[in-house]
């Protein structure tokens, strides 16, 4: 198991400061010269652009950016075919505040690939980042999703998360999904998206708490460990107060793949 760990953890340093998504589009279109207006009118930012047609013989045709801002590298890439496999279909079920989640994915018909490739020394710089470009490009007219963090939000999501940091506040719940999926007893609660910073994934398993309490519980440790870069480790103790005192331990995930942080809930 030790050895396994370690090589999770090698893997995690590799994925810490690379954030990507997907924004779904209902047409196989895409306005370039509307995006890089909306990145400067939005967020002031006037990148260096390298343009290119990454389309290669056998593939389908990739409109495709790279761009350079001061340490930080991106990539974004329009594909004229839907996500294969129903694999965004499947996952914007998970989506349980988006009751149109499903149907309304199942419409797209191309694609955005955007993705900051995180040679950043500054992880949360990467995920603020990740957020301005997503917002974007979801001003294009045919943008009906984004497919992130395991899950398809609204684009109106990412318009929210862009007033967060304009004022001042971090947007968490654009680069961490806190899940929810019924259990035997109760509800499982758990994050898909701090491997991006290099943390562990969290999963509290089998609460019966109030469901609401418990996610902001979980919100409030995923930001704080995201915050201070704090690595949790099995058989600390966490808590919101000084008198919660949250058992951690670590396994192989029961939500997500891969390990991740077992935390007993309690008040």
């Amino acid at each position: 198991m030790a050895k396994q760990d370690e090589a999770k953890n090698r893997e995690y340093a590799k994925q810490r400061g690379t954030f990507s998504g997907f924004v779904l589009l209902s047409d196989k279109s895409w306005d370039k010269d509307k995006f890089k207006r909306d990145l400067e009118a939005d967020w002031g930012l006037q990148p260096d652009y390298d343009e290119g047609d990454g389309s290669r013989e056998g593939t389908k045709h990739c409109d495709a950016l790279i761009i350079d801002l001061d340490s930080q590298r991106v990539a974004v890439g329009y594909m004229d075919i839907p996500i294969p496999g129903g694999e965004a279909e499947q996952n914007a079920a998970y989506n349980y505040m988006w009751r149109d989640a499903v149907e309304v994915t199942k419409t797209h018909q191309a694609q955005i690939l955007v993705t900051v490739m995180g040679e950043h020394e500054d992880v949360k710089k990467d995920g603020e980042l990740f957020v301005k470009l997503t917002a974007a490009l979801c001003k294009q007219p045919n943008a009906i999703g984004v497919y992130a963090n395991g899950v398809v939000y609204q684009p109106e999501f990412y318009f929210a998360m862009k007033e967060f940091i304009e004022r001042d506040m971090y947007p968490l719940l654009g680069l961490v999904w806190f899940g929810v999926l019924r259990a035997e007893y109760g509800y499982h609660v758990y994050t898909i998206g701090m491997n991006s910073f290099g943390l562990d994934e969290m999963e509290i398993l089998g609460t019966a708490e109030d469901l609401n309490t418990v996610k902001d519980f979980l919100m409030n440790i995923a930001g704080y460990c995201i915050d201070g870069n704090v690595i949790l480790h099995e058989g600390e103790t966490i808590g919101l107060s000084e008198t919660q005192c949250c058992r951690i331990s670590r396994s192989p995930g029961v939500c997500v793949d891969g390990m991740t942080l077992k935390i007993e809930y309690g008040k």
